[in-house]
């Protein structure tokens, strides 16, 4: 009986060796062709778009808008194109925000569509576009009128969550008090200030309030009603910032 043939570890090595030397020379080619087996690797480049890219970059948005028109609806940057062209709106109204150009910004930021992903920030822009504006009013409001501007100008700045805009809101209050000829409008204007500070935890904002309150105590103890909510919130601040 022929007994099979028994393979010296010798021999394993250089059929090895061999195996590697092929994987090696393979991986080499590979290299040396530029992966042309796989295909071309560069990224497709469309002139349009990049022009478009470019020009929207540097604030020239209509021509933006002409330049990603050009892309026809069978290459594969059409939907991006439409994507840019979809953020046209939102970019000039930032710019106008930007310029206190608050008509134009409005026009454009409520053109943004629903399902861009920069609809939620347009919202928000729009809002600081109305507390620019109401702002604005509030310098030229007198009375009642001012009361009316200070509570929609909190109100706007806490739906932003803003810390640094609802400390220039609660401002206001202060002008208002300063400026009041009337006891109404100054007790309108300290429950203002005591809902504001009572659910507002901000310390430098507390601190401010009654440092406020403090300086002016005398000319507010005047007011006999308006006196007992003075006391109430000196008093609610101070336990508040124990």
């Amino acid at each position: 009986m022929r007994l099979p043939k028994i393979i010296e570890p010798v021999e394993i090595m250089k059929k090895y060796k061999m195996q590697l030397k092929h994987l090696v020379l393979i991986i080499f080619a590979v290299l040396v062709t530029g992966c042309s087996w796989f295909g071309d690797s560069t990224e497709p480049v469309n002139e349009s778009y990049e022009a478009g890219k470019k020009a929207l970059e540097e604030g020239n948005y209509e021509i933006a808008k002409s330049y990603f028109r050009e892309i026809s609806p069978d290459s594969p940057f059409y939907p991006q194109a439409i994507w840019m062209i979809q953020k046209v709106p939102f970019k000039k109204g930032v710019a106008a925000f930007e310029q206190k150009q608050y008509q134009i910004a409005i026009f454009e930021l409520s053109k943004v569509p629903l399902h861009s992903p920069d609809y939620a920030e347009s919202r928000r822009y729009l809002k600081l576009v109305d507390l620019a504006l109401l702002n604005k009013q509030f310098l030229n409001a007198s009375g009642q009128d001012r009361f009316v501007l200070v509570q929609e100008i909190i109100d706007i700045a806490y739906e932003l969550a803003d810390s640094k805009l609802i400390f220039e809101s609660v401002d206001l209050i202060y002008t208002g008090l300063d400026q009041s000829t009337s006891t109404r409008h100054t007790r309108d204007l300290i429950y203002l200030l005591g809902s504001v500070v009572s659910t507002n935890k901000d310390l430098a904002l507390q601190q401010k309030a009654l440092n406020y309150l403090l300086t002016d105590f005398e000319q507010l103890y005047k007011h006999s009603e308006v006196r007992p909510e003075v006391f109430r919130i000196i008093g609610n601040l101070k336990l508040e910032m124990m």
